[in-house]
């Protein structure tokens, strides 16, 4: 677009210069448009705030200019002033109309469509034919391009069409498909390559598992990356540059990251002013920054958060802290500046809660963190109860404000919630190679609240009742072609408003077994403690009555053993640490589980089981899309102590277990009751001790929705404990998710074992799929 402003002299024209007549404040007795073809008269006049009678003003006028540019419809735009003879002007603004575009059209396109293509230039037929719309229009194909790995694409125009017959058309050349193999460092003498490609996000390619697209925008994040990772160890004066090296072919590409290291720059000294509170060596001690050792701009920046946060727990709020660099002229040293403007300290005085309509306010009051009445505030308490109400499920947004003027030292807070759904009614089917079909009908409420009665049968089914206690209800209703299952559960994760908390379970569990049925009727109660946010104990009771029937003639002695009615009983303890940051999908943390178990309080067998499982995520890689690799660990073993029944043994095998064989595939087999032999037939009688790792490798393939996992299962189910029965097996498997359908993924594994037992039954491909139906 071209847009012309004159000088108000020129603007008026050769007939006001040579008459000497200075339009300024003038009257103007008319306003009108020059030029005009295809646009309204009065869309230009609506851009203009000179009036007619008014005085002319200038600077009124060049922003009349500026308003009818703005339009896109010229490309020229001036003002003409010509004076009458009774001393009034007339303004006439003179136009060059933009042309038109007869039509807008993408040729040559193959690996993006039209539409793609089309929404990005965002001209359309009738649109004025604005050069800068129509060159953002290219360069935004070309970054399409880019992004989609076609670094050698071109865009051109068709000018000579353009300008005969108004049609625009851009031309693609898409070229090759241009793929990561290498990358090299050079000007590195510091870190080695290996240890600044872990930097860098772009991936060579790979096939199937990395499409290894060259990106030069992410290319030039990387070489930021690489620069503050060197600036981060000392080195500021650190710089990098991608430089790209295409094959003959154009279809490959090798990046090179040129590198400037510079000096690495060391603290010198370091001076605190303005610290009453604390001492000079105690600031010194909590800081990051130490004399003799490197500097960086995150130390500087980490150490103003720790003075803060050392005021801030004591309830200094608004403690000041300057953390200054001054640089040495002639050596990499740096001298600090650490000045303190401590404030004044203040106390919590009440803690107000808004927002809640339904849920009680001792519940809000839980999350809060820091802010005790009657107690100095904590600084780091704002965030931290910021997050943990955002986190949990009953809200969906928490906002946290100091009430009270500066000057008062004891400062009430308002806590601002939003309530969120936290009832929920779903349907659905499944099916694994473990369980088979399995249908569900699950009701949940997480904010229940188990003394709040219904007054009337409305209140109970609008949902108003039993609500606002943030204990947790479901009730669980899985039927199925193999297995059954129905269940009711409570938690109150706050028990009388301490640390503790209660939790109870009944249930129904039948299963279809290899020559036998089996049926559980129980349940479970526990009481608990949570140690911080990573620890929790817990003592549970549990009760059950398994009945075992429908025994075939085959079936091992160890069945027959309890066919019938059996009581189960016991008393265990339970120790809990959980770090990880997801419950679906961890992508890093660990999770630690020890049960211990001492059966026969009451019951009919008498025995103790002890087991402990471990869980370890580690992402490895993240690309610039933000898609994770993550290698997790899993590890479960356990001992039974005395004689347990078959069905309170270890199993192993199948889909959650030991991939590669079957559904409790992998263990001792029973004798049949019927054997004259004494040999071992095929069903399995479960083992005392067990011991099962497994070693995954999870990597994005396709956009967020497939995974691909390649895995090694390993363990050993008998019926002492030892390793000398150990199983081996190696496969690979994906993950698909579809958003709309389920958080969970659908998975299928190939599992091959490479070292098995006599007796032990192998499968080739396990897999779990679970559809919600809405």
């Amino acid at each position: 677009m071209i847009i012309v402003f004159q000088a108000l002299m020129l603007l008026a024209g050769s007939t006001v210069a040579a008459q000497g007549i200075e339009p300024e404040h003038r009257p103007i007795a008319d306003i009108s448009v020059s030029g005009l073809r295809m646009v309204p008269e009065q869309l230009v006049l609506n851009q203009v705030r000179s009036a007619v009678g008014r005085p002319y003003n200038s600077r009124t006028v060049t922003a009349d200019i500026r308003r009818i540019n703005n339009l896109g419809r010229f490309s020229y735009v001036a003002a003409d002033v010509k004076p009458n003879d009774d001393g009034s002007v007339n303004l006439i603004f003179n136009v060059t109309e933009q042309p038109l575009l007869a039509d807008v059209q993408i040729v040559g396109n193959k690996a993006l469509s039209d539409g793609e293509l089309l929404n990005l230039v965002r001209l359309r037929a009738g649109d004025p034919a604005d050069e800068y719309l129509i060159e953002r229009g290219q360069r935004q194909i070309m970054d399409a391009y880019e992004a989609a790995g076609y670094f050698v694409a071109q865009v051109s125009i068709d000018r000579e069409l353009l300008a005969d017959s108004g049609i625009l058309i851009y031309q693609v050349r898409e070229g090759p498909h241009v793929r990561i193999r290498g990358f090299r460092f050079e000007g590195n003498t510091i870190f080695p390559d290996k240890q600044l490609r872990n930097e860098i996000k772009s991936k060579i390619y790979f096939p199937i598992f990395r499409k290894g697209e060259l990106n030069r925008q992410q290319l030039q994040i990387d070489a930021a990356a690489i620069r503050d990772f060197y600036r981060d160890n000392g080195y500021l004066d650190a710089d990098a540059a991608p430089r790209i090296s295409l094959s003959p072919d154009e279809r490959d590409a090798v990046v090179v990251f040129i590198i400037k290291e510079g000096p690495q720059y060391l603290v010198s000294e370091i001076n605190v002013e303005g610290v009453d509170l604390f001492t000079k060596q105690q600031i010194l001690e909590n800081i990051e920054l130490v004399p003799g050792d490197i500097y960086t701009q995150k130390r500087n920046k980490d150490s103003a958060e720790v003075l803060r946060n050392m005021y801030g727990k004591l309830g200094y709020l608004e403690t000041q802290v300057s953390v200054q660099p001054i640089f040495h002229e002639d050596q990499p040293r740096v001298d600090v500046s650490i000045g303190i403007l401590e404030g004044q300290a203040y106390t919590v005085g009440k803690v107000i809660v808004t927002g809640n309509d339904t849920t009680k306010s001792k519940v809000v009051l839980r999350q809060v963190y820091g802010m005790k009445p009657g107690y100095p505030f904590d600084r780091t308490g704002f965030d931290e109860t910021q997050k943990r109400l955002r986190a949990s499920p009953l809200f969906s947004d928490g906002t946290v404000t100091i009430l009270g003027d500066r000057q008062e030292t004891i400062r009430d807070v308002l806590v601002e919630v939003k309530e969120g759904d936290t009832g929920s009614l779903g349907f659905g089917a499944g099916v694994t190679s473990d369980s088979g079909v399995i249908g569900s009908v699950n009701l949940i409420q997480r904010n229940f609240d188990i003394t709040d009665t219904p007054d009337s049968l409305g209140e109970f089914f609008s949902g108003r009742a039993f609500k606002g206690a943030g204990q947790y209800f479901s009730i669980d209703l899985q039927p199925g072609n193999e297995t059954q299952r129905y269940a009711a559960s409570f938690r109150e994760p706050y028990f009388f408003e301490t640390d503790y908390f209660f939790d109870s379970t009944a249930f129904y569990f039948s299963r279809v077994r290899e020559d036998w049925d089996e049926a559980r009727a129980g349940g479970n109660i526990g009481i608990g403690q949570r140690f911080g946010d990573v620890w929790s104990a817990q003592a549970i009771l549990r009760a059950e009555d398994v009945e075992i029937t429908g025994v075939d003639v085959n079936a091992p002695v160890d069945v027959f053993d309890v066919e019938g009615s059996n009581l189960i009983d016991s008393i265990g303890v339970r120790l809990q640490r959980r770090t990880t940051n997801s419950i679906i999908f961890p992508t890093r943390g660990t999770n630690f589980d020890l049960t211990v178990e001492q059966f026969g309080i009451l019951g009919d067998f008498e025995f103790t089981r002890i087991r402990a499982k471990y869980n370890a995520f580690w992402t490895v890689d993240e690309d610039f899309l933000g898609r994770k690799t993550v290698v997790s660990l899993r590890t479960d073993i356990g001992n039974i102590f005395g004689s347990a029944p078959t069905f309170e043994r270890f199993y192993a095998g199948g889909f959650r277990s030991f991939r590669g064989f079957e559904f409790r595939g992998v263990g001792p087999r029973g004798v049949p009751d019927n054997s004259t032999t004494g040999e071992p037939g095929e069903d399995p009688v479960g083992g005392n001790f067990m011991w099962l790792v497994s070693l995954q490798y999870e990597v994005p393939i396709w956009d967020r929705y497939l995974r691909g996992v390649v895995f090694t299962d390993q363990g050993t189910v008998q019926e002492t404990a030892g390793l000398d029965q150990w199983r081996v097996a190696v496969g690979a498997g994906v993950r698909f998710q579809v958003p709309f359908l389920s958080q969970a993924p659908f998975a299928v594994d190939f599992g091959i074992p490479l070292v098995k037992q006599d007796g032990d039954q192998t499968q080739l491909i396990a897999f779990d799929i679970a559809i919600p139906l809405q």
